[in-house]
């Protein structure tokens, strides 16, 4: 059984877990999005909210491989990975600076941006000497920044971050600074992934070899217009992949009740199945079992999923044998 307490005890996670184990999902990659941060797309269509939560619990429970991909800055208020790039005045906090090539006239001292020399013709505007030489009566210490609203010039200005999304303003400290993982299943946790996921090949191998085609996750179109989809779908080989299906299974990791017996029994007499077969991990209800021999459903029930596969096995043989003896 699965603790209490575990992720997996959410459809939508195991759901996302079985994706995984089919290998409908290889990996889930991580998105850097501008205004939503860090996403994962593949485990969202599945899981929709908390999601890097969910990811780092099945890690840490043991279903997930984590590797680290690289890490980012994000905002400390609204989480957007979008910055623009902004410098303060150490000396008195301004944002107000301008930036390039300072010189200081070594005669009277005076130092600012070439580009106020330059309007001047290169006259000093504090002796209104000119500059004659480089090296000489004046020199160039290099890039640095002006403040306009204290004059105080440096080379390193205090950088802040102000968030494209909700406009925050934070120093490169403040920004949260996060991991950004990459999660695989971890296939060498067999028995763990046999309590909450399932393995169809086996069946497949056994009705091929019964003269029987079998497909998983077969969707169809049923009177109502309405998409159905069955987990497990067979067909005789004579009738080849007609539009019905001779047989269909549905598989539930979790107690199953008398919903799921009349979901299933709304989808088979919309599309007009005869036999269908309702399998369960750990079990189903007691007024599901009654209400499933009412309609004709077929329960199969097992403590884990490796265990069930081989009961639904049988039954689905044993629908076979008298479908041929009719």
């Amino acid at each position: 059984m699965v603790g209490e307490d575990s992720v997996t005890k959410r459809y939508e996670v195991r759901r996302l877990l079985q994706k995984m184990r089919d290998g409908i999902i290889k990996e889930l990659s991580v998105t850097i999005d501008p205004k939503l941060g860090i996403t994962y797309p593949e485990a969202e269509v599945d899981l929709k909210s908390n999601v890097q939560n969910t990811l780092e619990a099945l890690h840490q429970e043991g279903y997930l491989l984590k590797k680290q991909k690289e890490n980012v800055m994000i905002c400390k208020k609204c989480s957007g990975a979008s910055f623009m790039i902004m410098h303060r005045c150490p000396n008195c906090n301004s944002l107000s600076l301008r930036k390039g090539m300072i010189i200081q006239h070594l005669t009277c001292g005076y130092t600012e941006l070439e580009s106020i020399f330059a309007e001047r013709n290169y006259v000093c505007p504090k002796c209104k000497k000119k500059l004659r030489a480089l090296g000489v009566d004046y020199v160039k210490p290099g890039i640095q920044y002006v403040c306009n609203e204290c004059g105080n010039i440096t080379q390193s200005p205090a950088i802040l971050l102000k968030c494209w999304t909700c406009g925050e303003l934070q120093t490169i400290d403040e920004a949260r600074y996060i991991e950004i993982n990459t999660y695989l299943l971890d296939y060498t946790k067999r028995e763990l992934l046999a309590k909450v996921t399932f393995n169809l090949t086996p069946i497949i191998q056994r009705i091929s070899a019964v003269g029987w085609i079998a497909k998983k996750d077969y969707k169809i179109t049923g009177k109502s217009g309405v998409e159905h989809t069955f987990t497990l779908a067979l067909w005789s080989y004579e009738h080849g992949l007609s539009k019905t299906p001779d047989i269909v299974a549905d598989i539930h990791m979790d107690i199953v009740d008398e919903t799921r017996v009349l979901a299933l029994y709304a989808k088979v007499l919309d599309v007009g199945i005869e036999n269908a077969i309702l399998a369960a991990v750990p079990i189903a209800s007691e007024k599901a079992k009654t209400l499933a021999k009412y309609y004709e459903i077929t329960i199969v029930e097992a403590e884990n999923t490796d265990v069930l596969i081989e009961k639904l096995a049988f039954s689905i043989e044993d629908v076979i044998k008298k479908l041929i003896l009719r």
